[in-house]
């Protein structure tokens, strides 16, 4: 038996081979981005920030306009 490949165990486990093993649980499977994993505040700037962005594009279309 050869020393070089004591260390496997039949199934790879890619770049992750020295990582401590994750349970799969709820906060594991959630997106990094996530609406349920944000403060009531962080909500309120990533709804604000689009309506924001494109209120600024039609007063700028509407400047143009005029």
């Amino acid at each position: 038996m050869s020393d070089a490949h004591s260390h496997e165990h039949g199934h790879g486990h890619g770049a992750h081979a020295h990582a401590p093993h994750r349970h799969v649980t709820a906060a594991n499977l959630r997106p990094p981005l996530s609406l349920l994993a944000m403060s009531a505040g962080q909500r309120v700037v990533l709804t604000l920030l689009p309506l924001a962005s494109l209120w600024l594009l039609v007063w700028w279309a509407l400047r143009e306009l005029a």
